[in-house]
C-alpha cells in the first residue's frame, strides 16, 4: 500500500490515481515510497525488451513482427508479462477475459482478414507492437504499460460481455442451410466442422454501445485509468468524434491501429510497398 502525498489516503500500489483527490503519481513517488512500490526486477524488464521489440545491439526502428495464429499466443503472454506496476488489477481483467468472455476466440469483424477465430487476440497484440516501436521512436517519454494497455483493450468490447458474445458464429451444413451453433462463442468454435468457412453475425441482443464504450465499461470495472489512457481506449477507433483534441496517446493509438489494418493485414500493400516483416523469435 502507499499514501497519497495531497490528501493522505491509502491506496494500492499499482494505482496511478487517488481515487479521492485525483492525484497523479509520478515515477519520482514511486521511487520515494521506499520499500511498498513495485519494482522493476531484471527479468520484467527482459520481458518488457522482448515484448516491444528493443534490443541495446540494434539500432534504428525494429521492424514489425508478423502476427498470427502460431505465434500470438507468445507475443500476447510476452506482452501480458510486461505489465508490473499495476499486475494485480491488470492479472484481474485478463483472468475475467481468458475465462469468462470469447477474448480468446473472438474473430476481429464480421468480415475481412480476420474474421477468423482468434481475429481479435491477433490485431489487438499487432497494434500493441506497433504501438510500441511508434512510441520509442517519436515518443518514448509516454509510459510502456499504459501504451501496452490500451493496445490491447482498445477493442475488447468487442468480446461484448459475459454470456452474451457479440459475434454469433453461423455454418453452412452439407445442405445449403445456415445455423446457429451453441449458446457460447467458445464451444460453437470447438464444435465447428474443420472443413467450413465460419461466418459471423452480430448478436442482436445485447445492448448497442460503441466499441470504444463498451472497452471502456469492461476495462474500467477492473483497472484505474487515467484520463489519457481512457480517451485513447474510447476514441482511438473513432478519432474523428474528438474534434482534433486528441492526447498523445490517442494520437499514437490511432496511427497504430491504422497501419495494421491498411498495412500490415494487407498482404498485397505489405509486398508491393516493400514493408519489413520478420518472424518472432
Amino acid at each position: 500500500m502507499k499514501k497519497c502525498p495531497d490528501c493522505g489516503m491509502v491506496i494500492a500500489n499499482q494505482a496511478i490515481r487517488c481515487p479521492k483527490c485525483k492525484y497523479t503519481f509520478t515515477s519520482a513517488d514511486e521511487s520515494a515510497g521506499g520499500g511498498d512500490s513495485a519494482a522493476v526486477t531484471p527479468q520484467a524488464a527482459a520481458v518488457s525488451a522482448a515484448a516491444t521489440g528493443k534490443s541495446e545491439k540494434v539500432a534504428g526502428i525494429m521492424p514489425m513482427i508478423e502476427v498470427n495464429k502460431d505465434n500470438v499466443d507468445t507475443l500476447y503472454e510476452q506482452l501480458k508479462a510486461a505489465i508490473v506496476k499495476r499486475k494485480t488489477e491488470f492479472d484481474h481483467f485478463i483472468d475475467f477475459l481468458e475465462n469468462r468472455t470469447s477474448w480468446l476466440t473472438s474473430p476481429a469483424e464480421v468480415k475481412g482478414s480476420l474474421a477468423c477465430e482468434k481475429g481479435l487476440l491477433i490485431r489487438s497484440v499487432a497494434v500493441a507492437k506497433q504501438l510500441l516501436r511508434i512510441k520509442d521512436t517519436i515518443m518514448p517519454q509516454l509510459d510502456e504499460e499504459s501504451a501496452i494497455i490500451i493496445a490491447l483493450f482498445h477493442e475488447v468490447g468487442k468480446v461484448g460481455i459475459e454470456g452474451k458474445p457479440l459475434f454469433i458464429q453461423e455454418e453452412s451444413s452439407s445442405l445449403g442451410s445456415t445455423s446457429t451453433l451453441g449458446l457460447s462463442f467458445s464451444s460453437r468454435l470447438s464444435g465447428a466442422s474443420s472443413n467450413s468457412t465460419p461466418t459471423y453475425s452480430i448478436n442482436s441482443k445485447l445492448v448497442h454501445m460503441n466499441v470504444g464504450v463498451r472497452s471502456l465499461f469492461l476495462v474500467s470495472q477492473y483497472m484505474l485509468l487515467s484520463d489519457d489512457e481512457a480517451q485513447a481506449i474510447s476514441y482511438g477507433s473513432d478519432v474523428e468524434l474528438l474534434g482534433g483534441k486528441l492526447s498523445p496517446y490517442t494520437l499514437l493509438l490511432s496511427t497504430a491501429l491504422q497501419m495494421q489494418k491498411t498495412i500490415y493485414e494487407d498482404s498485397d500493400v505489405v509486398s508491393g510497398y516493400s514493408f519489413t516483416v520478420i518472424d518472432a523469435k
